[in-house]
């Protein structure tokens, strides 16, 4: 279960991990390039003590004795007395205490040998100060172990391997910073995202929404599709495309709605405005109208309508032209598409919305299009936005909540789910739009079309063409109303209907 959280943490936000770890890279190759250049030489040391070398038992002996004091001459090495002695005979440009931090010195373990490393900023200078070191660190020691009585010292110190040369810089090392600052990088951009996941409130999946709307169904996911800004309806003769399918799924669940009221009057609305309600409900009216289903859109968004554009309607005499007695029902509905979807837009938008929407009139009408049709669909505008949705959701059975993914939050449609509920309009269910598609988790749409991929230029393209002569051929051409076919949806496997 962790191994799937973490795949999905990286899935849901690797662009925020993609963008920390290279910026941690960057960093890690510029401070690299600025960083001065040092480099090394190292030599070496054999320790030995003074003994008869016939003698075994002395020369073993005085092997122990050269291992033990091993440690204490490294200490002298690294000590503030060589690097003074080394400074005044060098003549170094450096002070004693900025030599002493460039010497480092090892013992070699079970041995007498005594490694000393000394850094510069040039090879020259690296191995100039090692030079001075094996000259005087042996002079050193001669005069520290040279008995008080006088004679010579008991210890002797031999440089048995000369200080070395190396152009190549021992630091900055640019592989080893690069591949440690991506490293942290992606640490950090892990855990970025996981604090980033923790505090994002926003709805992602259908599970998200049910909860968030108190246990209610989800009726469907609507994938986000670039080419709706262009054709923010389809048309359900086109045949193929995800979010048609989509569509026609959310019919289906739609019917489960209420499943004994043979009359619904449902209202749709959102949190925020740009949710997608209106795309939804005109999308929705379609879908039931190819099932035979006798429905009308009742635009009562009177603030922003959106549903007369989308379906390329006149906006004249509308809803409030009605609510004001300034025209009748017959007059007013206009009739769109093939399936005969009949459509009330908004008409003449009021200063006063919200009192349009809760008065008796509108109780009146609503009851008047309950008897004629078999589902009436209000589009109200944005719930916390604006209290149109409270005001005429009473007239109404229940209310559909859209949610937009990624940009709806938990917090938002709780808020709403309590507006409607004090109003007394019950919300039944919920609708997630422009949630992201990947075609490989897709059944539907690899069962039902993914045999058009060998040869989609001739197939593909002849199967829309003769749709298309069909309906020319038949007098359907363009629906009424001035709705378009959307023939770019059909090359859009993935992306938004339009927000509104």
């Amino acid at each position: 279960m962790a191994l799937r959280s973490l795949l999905g943490l990286i899935r849901d936000r690797w662009k925020l991990i993609v963008l920390v770890t290279l910026l941690a890279g960057a960093v890690s190759a510029g401070l690299t390039a600025r960083a001065a250049r040092t480099y090394s030489s190292s030599l070496t040391f054999l320790v030995s003590a003074q003994v008869d070398s016939s003698n075994v038992m002395q020369a073993y002996q005085a092997g122990l004795l050269s291992q033990q004091k091993l440690e204490s001459y490294a200490n002298l090495l690294t000590g503030p007395m060589l690097a003074a002695a080394v400074v005044k005979t060098g003549e170094l440009k450096l002070s004693a205490p900025e030599l002493q931090s460039r010497i480092s010195a090892k013992a070699v373990p079970q041995t007498v040998l005594l490694r000393a490393t000394v850094t510069g900023d040039s090879p020259a200078q690296a191995q100039e100060i090692a030079r001075v070191i094996a000259v005087v660190f042996p002079q050193q020691i001669n005069q520290l172990e040279r008995p008080e009585t006088g004679g010579a010292s008991t210890v002797v110190i031999r440089v048995v391997a000369q200080p070395s040369y190396s152009p190549e810089p021992v630091s900055p090392k640019p592989v080893r910073n690069l591949a440690a600052g991506l490293a942290l990088g992606l640490l950090a951009g892990l855990g970025l995202a996981a604090i980033a996941r923790t505090l994002d409130t926003s709805l992602k999946t259908a599970e998200q929404v049910a909860h968030a709307l108190g246990g209610k169904p989800v009726l469907g996911a609507i994938p986000y599709d670039p080419a709706a800004r262009g054709t923010p309806v389809l048309y359900d003769a086109d045949l193929v495309g995800s979010r048609m399918e989509a569509f026609r799924k959310l019919r289906i669940a739609f019917g489960f709605v209420q499943v004994d009221a043979p009359r619904k009057v449902i209202m749709f609305t959102s949190a925020m405005p740009h949710d997608g309600k209106s795309t939804t409900v005109c999308n929705l009216a379609a879908a039931l109208g190819t099932a035979g289903t006798k429905a009308i859109i009742v635009e009562c968004d009177l603030r922003r309508p959106q549903v007369g554009r989308y379906l390329g309607l006149p906006n004249g005499a509308g809803l409030t032209d009605i609510l004001l007695g300034r025209a009748s029902l017959d007059d007013a509905v206009q009739t769109w598409g093939d399936d005969d979807v009949d459509v009330l837009t908004s008409g003449t938008l009021p200063p006063n919305p919200g009192d349009l929407l809760g008065s008796q009139r509108m109780e009146r009408l609503i009851e008047e299009l309950r008897s004629r049709y078999e589902v009436v669909m209000l589009d109200l505008p944005p719930t916390l936005a604006f209290a149109d949705a409270a005001a005429a959701g009473r007239h109404c059975d229940g209310a559909i909540v859209v949610a937009r993914h990624g940009r709806t939050r938990v917090e938002q449609l709780r808020r709403v789910v309590e507006s409607l509920t004090a109003a007394g309009t019950p919300v039944l269910a919920g609708v997630l739009c422009m949630a992201p598609q990947r075609r490989d988790t897709d059944g539907g749409w690899l069962y039902g079309y993914r045999y058009y991929q060998a040869d989609k230029p001739r197939r593909y393209g002849a199967l829309v063409a003769r749709a298309r002569a069909e309906r020319t051929r038949t007098g359907a051409g363009a629906p009424a109303g001035g709705r378009q076919l959307p023939g770019s949806a059909v090359d859009a496997d993935t992306a938004p209907p339009v927000a509104h």
